[in-house]
């Protein structure tokens, strides 16, 4: 529509015509310019193509279009033609990798945002590759043209230049309607009551619309994204005819068909059942305007739900009716239903076209339009299907760059496969149409996911040892702050305390509780548990009273062995309580002979309790096999008779099973070393010196202690291997950068399958990526799966299923809970096989390898939004000054935020906002947290695991004066230290360590911040003498 109300009249030769709703849009929220690419192949003339350019300015008004405001509202004025000079950059001088990287940064120059006041709206850009080889760039506002309107001038131009070749007016028939045409219609239909109606159904459709969040390879932000490289398939005629007459059958669309099957898709790759997709709706809906070039294409949202066991045959159905609502409202612009719903309702971008109409003879270079990596892009996924004349499609998917290529590949084979499952099985439920093709099913599957065994495990290890014992009797076996025992000692006592076993009624396949002291003493009497075909069960003397009483009425002990010493920290129950140490000539007057038992790999080797999600501690029954199978003949540590384990861990815990059955199995030696000693940095690297130890096993978080003090520390070992929970890669960096131990390890696996069930040689590692968990052991197949057990993609996160020997024969007396842990393992390749559900997150990640992302039910929800707190933690992570970093979700009740904590590098100090800023400037808003706290350590269990549930909260300490100052410098330091390591303001001279946050880890930090310092304290007075009067005499005392 003609605008003429101005009293300042249009310049000759131009008229004034109102903007398109569209076209208001794109002034209304300004930003790069659509850049639209073409690739040309054969010899060009700059001037011809010069020509060419100025021909289709004459035949598209928006392209010779600028904007003036009149009457305090915008309007588009449309100017005659004028010449169009592409500008011209010559890269045939530079080598090949060069010109790429060039092309790149002339591209993102080219995507510049365009004044559509005061520059032309067009702006074309030529750059030679090659004698025969261009691309010509044409930077367009989006006033002016939408994205298929390249395909258009792709079509289009090659004629043009044809025809300024050969010197004719173009050939072209003039188009037969002006956009401005099209404008008029268009505001005539979109009202303001019509806008507001839109506006008012698509705010009521989006309401409590999820965020998408699918995995990526690398973080990115969410505004400033730019494209990857474009990935093209096919999707077969027979495929588009079948899934277009299943759509038809069902009052829907080809568009319908692909909009099912790419939902189904990414519901299937990121978990969720709520997700909403955008396609681009076409005004050039009539066929005078299939021609015109213009601001046509409008995204407008499709929201459905994906439930997985419903067929696809009834989603199609669902999916109809949301189309079809969709396109009946889909004249409101994208971006006001966007500022309705508060964010961008959708990261992806479905698109269906049919093939313009092609060039008209073959004069002149071949042109099409091309998507060049590292534009600008407002969709996250683009997902382009183009129709071609056989009745295929032609699929191009553009993902942003926090997505790799092998990603992308990966992707659109998985829509592919998951296209030809649907027309083949439209009566199969969503949830299990497949997404991996037979050869990526068996790489995940057999390739990958099983290792068998070296050997079966058919021995136990009652025999492997005695093997030992009687070829190397005189050997050490274990060494500990008694003393030396050899194998013949071990043998023997072991046989005597089995035959007192059976001798005092304990019966074979009866559980046998043993709370000793960590030794040879305890070494041996678990040993003389399983010589009398009894499994034990081991107890930690430090655990409270009730606890111990719960273990052993719920494991039905047949007796408890324990020290004198010990009798009066256990509990008063029905169990008998065998003291070895008070019945010295009973147990020597016992046989030194094993004891004749039959034992087999499927016996119960013992019993190990570990918390329950209700509160109520599960004991995990673990047979001989598993133990076998762990520590014999294994393929991740292979020990020598002249190694040295180093023993730290408690026997209830069971990386014990690890650190006692490995070295004896093998004929090497145990050496124990104490508590004190494994929580004191300085003190622990001088004792693997001291005996010699080649190979132990530490939790993450002591580990990342050892490392803070000494990174040399761990230099005399053959094997370290690390667990528990995610390595710290910043401190794996350090060591690896230092003197490394000649195997560093990532351990990974549950009680349920016996200490370990995968592992990883740690060789090199990037600080700003997980460390990966690895392979499965030998003897262990791995399942990454999704809520219907079937096998997910590459990088795409699933539970992690554990099979194979090494799995426990469930939950003592509690079948119930055993069902629902331990599944039928569907692809076991025997009947009866199993598999345990780990509850834990895992992915594979593109070389075989298994990346940790965190407990299942450690996701968590922001406004909607779905998070891994793992890729938080990890761009906190990233920042120069932070050694480790967590994040969790914290509820006051009715509002939930992310609250990172944070732990510094030594010798700096951290800022919460601008760590807070720092992870703002690399990640969505959303999962930006709202607090970070700043800790010089992070609490650990009595396992040496992080302990989230002691996290202190986000809110400032109050900052109170202590009762009683320091009074002396002495007492003045150690405050400084306390107050610095613990983050309280002030600390008083009788506040109690526990008390003010403190614990056993935080002590070994004080203790080595205090020697440093010139104070002679060791962890063990740190955690005796509780309070800052009692450290400072103990000082003057000249320490413990």
């Amino acid at each position: 529509m003609t605008v003429d109300d101005s009293p300042v009249p249009a310049a000759p030769g131009t008229e004034r015509l109102e903007l398109s709703p569209l076209q208001e849009e794109t002034l209304r929220r300004p930003g790069p310019a659509t850049v639209l690419t073409l690739h040309i192949e054969g010899p060009l003339h700059r001037e011809q193509l010069a020509l060419a350019l100025r021909h289709l300015t004459e035949r598209h008004e928006p392209l010779r279009t600028r904007v003036e405001t009149v009457a305090g509202r915008p309007v588009q004025t449309v100017g005659s033609a004028a010449p169009v000079e592409p500008e011209f950059t010559d890269l045939t001088a530079l080598p090949t990798a060069d010109r790429a990287t060039r092309v790149k940064a002339l591209l993102r120059a080219a995507a510049t945002p365009i004044d559509p006041h005061h520059e032309p709206l067009l702006r074309p850009l030529l750059v030679r590759l090659a004698d025969a080889e261009h691309l010509l760039a044409l930077a367009v506002h989006p006033l002016a043209a939408d994205p298929w309107s390249g395909p258009l001038i792709a079509a289009e131009l090659p004629d043009l230049y044809a025809d300024a070749l050969a010197e004719r007016p173009p050939r072209r028939p003039t188009p037969r309607v002006r956009y401005a045409d099209h404008a008029a219609r268009q505001r005539g239909r979109l009202t303001e009551a019509g806008l507001a109606a839109q506006l008012h159904h698509w705010r009521e459709r989006l309401t409590g619309l999820p965020a998408l969040s699918l995995p990526a390879d690398r973080p990115g932000p969410q505004e400033g994204r730019t494209a990857g490289e474009p990935y093209v398939f096919r999707v077969p005629a027979t495929v588009v005819r079948d899934l277009t007459a299943l759509a038809r059958a069902h009052d829907g669309t080809l568009l319908t068909g692909l909009f099912t099957a790419c939902q189904v898709l990414f519901s299937r790759h990121s978990g969720q059942r709520d997700l909403a997709l955008a396609t681009l709706t076409d005004d050039r809906d009539r066929p005078e305007l299939t021609t015109l070039i213009g601001a046509f294409a409008n995204p407008v949202v499709l929201r459905g739900t994906v439930r997985p066991d419903v067929p696809l045959a009834r989603l199609l159905a669902d999916n109809a009716t949301v189309v079809r609502d969709a396109l009946t409202h889909r004249d409101v612009p994208y971006g006001r239903v966007a500022e309705a719903h508060g964010t961008a309702p959708a990261d992806v971008l479905l698109t269906l076209r049919e093939d313009p109409e092609p060039p008209a003879g073959p004069d002149g270079p071949t042109m099409r339009a091309v998507r060049p990596a590292g534009l600008p892009v407002s969709f996250g996924i683009t997902l382009d299907f183009t129709a071609t004349a056989d009745g295929a499609l032609t699929g191009t998917l553009v993902c942003d760059t926090r997505f790799s290529a092998g990603t992308v590949r990966r992707l659109a084979g998985s829509l592919l496969t998951l296209l030809t499952g649907a027309v083949a099985q439209p009566d199969r439920a969503v949830g299990d149409l497949p997404l991996l093709d037979a050869e990526q099913r068996r790489t995940l599957i057999d390739d990958w996911g099983t290792n068998p065994p070296a050997t079966p495990p058919d021995r136990c290890v009652p025999e492997l040892v005695a093997d030992q014992a009687r070829t190397r009797p005189d050997a050490v076996a274990v060494v500990d702050d008694t003393g030396v025992t050899t194998y013949g000692a071990l043998d023997a006592h072991a046989n005597r305390t089995a035959h007192l076993l059976l001798a005092s009624g304990v019966r074979p396949g009866a559980v046998v509780a043993a709370c000793l002291p960590r030794g040879a003493g305890l070494v041996a009497v678990l040993l003389g548990v399983l010589r009398a075909g009894c499994a034990y069960l081991p107890l930690d003397p430090g655990n409270p009273p009730d606890r111990l009483a719960f273990m052993l009425a719920d494991a039905d002990a047949a007796c408890c062995l324990t020290d004198t010493a010990l009798t009066e920290r256990l509990p008063r129950t029905d169990v008998p309580v065998l003291c070895p140490d008070r019945e010295r000539d009973a147990l020597a007057a016992q046989p030194a002979t094993a004891p004749d038992v039959p034992l087999t790999p499927r016996h119960a080797a013992y019993v190990m309790y570990t918390s329950g999600s209700t509160g109520r501690p599960k004991g995990t029954v673990v047979e001989h096999r598993s133990i076998t199978r762990l520590v014999h003949d294994a393929d991740y540590v292979r020990l020598h008779p002249d190694d040295v384990m180093g023993q730290v861990a408690t026997p209830a815990f069971d990386a014990a099973t690890f650190e006692f059955w490995m070295p004896l199995v093998a004929g090497a030696r145990l050496a124990v070393i104490d508590k004190d000693t494994l929580l004191d940095p300085v003190a622990l690297p001088e004792a693997l010196r001291r005996h010699g130890v080649t190979v132990m096993f530490l939790t993450s978080s002591l580990f990342n202690q050892v490392v803070a003090v000494d990174p040399d520390a761990f230099a005399p070992l053959r094997h370290l291997l690390v667990g528990g929970e995610a390595l710290n890669p910043a401190r794996v960096s350090q060591v690896l950068a230092a003197r490394p131990p000649q195997r560093l390890l990532n351990g990974y696996g549950p009680t349920e399958t016996t200490t370990f069930a995968t592992w990883h040689l740690i060789r090199q590692s990037d600080e700003h990526a997980p460390v990966p968990i690895g392979r499965p052991l030998s003897g262990t197949a791995v399942r990454v799966l999704d809520e219907r057990l079937q096998p997910v993609p590459v990088g795409v996160p699933g539970e992690l299923f554990i099979a194979g020997p090494g799995l426990a024969r469930g939950y003592h007396g509690r079948p119930a809970l055993t069902a629902q842990r331990f599944l039928p393992d569907p692809y076991g390749t025997a009947p009866g096989e199993r598999m345990y559900r780990t509850g834990d997150l895992v992915r594979w990640r593109a070389d075989g390898t298994l990346d940790y992302l965190g407990r299942a039910d450690d996701q968590v929800k922001i406004r909607g939004f779905r998070i891994e707190p793992g890729e938080v933690e990890l761009v906190l992570r990233q920042h120069p000054h932070v050694a480790e970093a967590l994040v969790t979700a914290v509820s006051n009740g009715e509002h939930q935020r992310l609250v990172g904590y944070a732990r510094p590098v030594p010798g700096h100090h951290l800022d919460p906002a601008g760590l807070r800023d720092f992870a703002a400037a690399r990640l969505p808003e959303y999962m930006v947290p709202s607090a970070v706290v700043a800790l010089d350590a992070f609490p650990l269990n009595a396992n040496g695991k992080l302990d989230r549930a002691a996290l202190p909260a986000p809110e400032a300490p109050a900052d109170t004066a202590p009762a009683t100052g320091p009074r002396t410098p002495t007492e003045r330091l150690l405050a400084e230290i306390w107050a610095d390591v613990l983050g309280v303001p002030h600390v008083g001279v009788t506040d109690n360590f526990y008390e003010i946050g403190g614990d056993s880890i935080l002590g070994v930090r004080v203790a080595a911040r205090a020697r440093k310092a010139g104070l002679p304290l060791s962890v063990k007075d740190v955690l005796r003498r509780q309070t800052i009067a009692e450290l400072a005499t103990a000082v003057t005392a000249g320490g413990d």
